[in-house]
C-alpha cells in the first residue's frame, strides 16, 4: 500500500512541476520577429491554461483524502502551490512572425488557416482540430489585436462575430 502512496505523491508533484513549467519554463522562449503587441492574461484564461492539471490535482486530492492515504495538510499544500502557480503572470506576444503563449510556446502565423473573433476570445483555426489556438483577449483590447491577426492570417473563413 505504501508504494501506491509514493506513486500518487510523485504524480501530484509531477503535475505541479508541469504547471510551473507552463507558467515559467526553465529556458526563456526566443520569440522571432518584431513584437507588435503584448497582451496579459487575466485569471480566468490562466485557469483555462492549467485546467487539465488542476482537475487532475483536484481529483487526486479529493480521492486521496476520502480513501485515507493523503493527509489533509498535504492536500492543502498542493492547493496552495497550485494557486501560486496559477497566479504567475502569463502573456500573449503577437509578432510579425506569429504568436507566443507565455514563454512556453510559439506558433507561426502560417500554422493557422483562419480565425473567429468573439466578444472576449479569438480562435485561430488550424486544419487539424488539435492545432487550433484560442487567445483570450479583453473586449477593450480586441480592436487593437484584430488588425494584426487580419494582416497575417488570410482566409475566407475569417469572421467577426
Amino acid at each position: 500500500m505504501a508504494i501506491l502512496q509514493l506513486i500518487s505523491l510523485a504524480l501530484i508533484a509531477i503535475l505541479l512541476m508541469n504547471m510551473a513549467a507552463r507558467a515559467r519554463p526553465r529556458t526563456k522562449l526566443v520569440v522571432p520577429g518584431k513584437t507588435l503587441q503584448t497582451i496579459p492574461l487575466g485569471i480566468v484564461p490562466r485557469l483555462v491554461t492549467h485546467r487539465s492539471s488542476l482537475l487532475a490535482l483536484l481529483t487526486g486530492c479529493v480521492l486521496g483524502i476520502l480513501t485515507g492515504w493523503l493527509p489533509p495538510i498535504i492536500a492543502v499544500l498542493v492547493a496552495f502551490f497550485a494557486v501560486l502557480i496559477v497566479l504567475i503572470p502569463i502573456r500573449y506576444t503577437l509578432t510579425t512572425k506569429g504568436v507566443a503563449v507565455g514563454e512556453m510556446a510559439f506558433r507561426p502565423w502560417s500554422d493557422f488557416s483562419g480565425f473567429k473573433a468573439n466578444k472576449a476570445s479569438l480562435e485561430l483555426a488550424h486544419p487539424s482540430i488539435f492545432g487550433r489556438l484560442t487567445l483570450f483577449v479583453k473586449p477593450a483590447e480586441m480592436g487593437n489585436v484584430l488588425p494584426y491577426v487580419e494582416r497575417h492570417i488570410h482566409s475566407a473563413s475569417s469572421t467577426n462575430s
